[in-house]
C-alpha cells in the first residue's frame, strides 16, 4: 500500500512539473492571446523612403523583397506592403542622391519599434569602367537599428539613408551599405 502512495505521489509531481514547463514555455514563445494586448486596436501610419549619398559607382541597383519591422511591445516582426502593391522594389540606389524613393506606407499597431529590415533579392554594381558585377548581401537581408514609436492616429516618416561601401564592393562584391536611419 505504501508503494502505491509513493508511486502516485511521483505521479502528480511529474504531472505538475509537465504542466508547469508547458505554461513556461507558452509564455516564453511570446504568443499573444485575444484581447491581451489593448494597444494593438491603435493604429499609427509609417511612412518608409530611402536615399543615397553620392558615390563612385556608376550604378548600383537593389532589388528589395521583403520590408519588416519588429515590435518590441510584441515582440514580434510586421510585414509592410510595398508602395504601388508591389512583391518587390527595385531602384539604382545612386540615382537617389538627394532625392528619396518611398517603399511603404503602411498602417501598423501603435507601439515602440527597434528594427526595419530590408530583404533584398538581387543587387549588382556597375563601375565607371563599365563592368558589372552581381552584389552578395550576406546574409540577404539588411538591417536598419532605429528606435523609434508609432503613435495612434498620427504619421511617422523614417527616411534611411544607405550608402555604399564601395571598397567591400570593389574587393568582395559584397553590398555593405552605411545605413542612418532618420524620424522626420
Amino acid at each position: 500500500m505504501a508503494a502505491n502512495g509513493k508511486r502516485i505521489g511521483l505521479y502528480a509531481t511529474v504531472g505538475v512539473t509537465i504542466a508547469i514547463m508547458i505554461i513556461a514555455a507558452i509564455f516564453a514563445s511570446g504568443i499573444q492571446f485575444p484581447g491581451s494586448n489593448p494597444r494593438s486596436l491603435a493604429l499609427g501610419t509609417l511612412r518608409v523612403s530611402i536615399t543615397d549619398a553620392p558615390a563612385d559607382l556608376a550604378n548600383l541597383n537593389v532589388t528589395v523583397n521583403g520590408l519588416y519591422v519588429n515590435n518590441d511591445d510584441t515582440d514580434s516582426r510586421i510585414e509592410l506592403n510595398f508602395t504601388g502593391a508591389t512583391s518587390e522594389v527595385y531602384f539604382n540606389l545612386l540615382a537617389l542622391n538627394n532625392v528619396s524613393q518611398e517603399l511603404s506606407i503602411a498602417q501598423i499597431p501603435a507601439g515602440n519599434y527597434s528594427k526595419i529590415r530590408l530583404d533584398v533579392r538581387a543587387a549588382n554594381a556597375t563601375f565607371t569602367d563599365g563592368t558589372t558585377v552581381d552584389l552578395k548581401v550576406p546574409p540577404g537581408h539588411i538591417d536598419v537599428i532605429i528606435n523609434f514609436e508609432i503613435k495612434p492616429s498620427q504619421e511617422t516618416n523614417l527616411l534611411i539613408d544607405m550608402q555604399p561601401d564601395t571598397v567591400a564592393i570593389s574587393n568582395s562584391h559584397n553590398l555593405k551599405p552605411t545605413l542612418k536611419a532618420t524620424i522626420e
